[in-house]
């Protein structure tokens, strides 16, 4: 069974490096909007690469950690990743709680990334 909360908690710390990530990259994107006018697409493109690095990292992180399961460990933390990022928007009320096609285009894609970067994770 220990095997099993090394997982967890390989996890749900490339989790936490994942938001870190996203909170330094979105600060500094929040001083440069400040100068320079951005358009909604930029600020678009923005968020996914934003959301796909963090994914990178903290999966292939929690993967070379625990050194198995490498396309499980990136999909759960692309899984619980994009669930808080979810739900911290609705509970910001910036959106409303419906998915919209493009909220499963973006966490599918989420998926993906995630189980790819947990096998980099395994290799690297």
């Amino acid at each position: 069974m220990e095997g099993h909360k090394a997982i967890y908690v390989s996890v749900f710390e490339g989790v936490l490096r994942g938001f870190f990530l996203t909170l330094a990259i979105l600060i500094v994107y929040a001083v440069i909007a400040h100068f320079i006018e951005v358009t909604e697409y930029i600020t678009s493109i923005i968020i996914i690469v934003t959301t796909l690095l963090s994914v990178v990292l903290g999966a292939v992180y929690a993967s070379s950690k625990t050194g198995k399961k490498g396309w499980l460990n990136g999909m759960l933390v692309a899984v619980i990743y994009f669930i808080i990022l979810y739900l911290v928007a609705i509970l910001s009320q910036s959106r409303e709680a419906a998915l919209t096609a493009k909220d499963l285009i973006r966490f599918a894609l989420c998926i993906i990334v995630g189980i790819l970067s947990g096998m980099l994770g395994i290799n690297v």
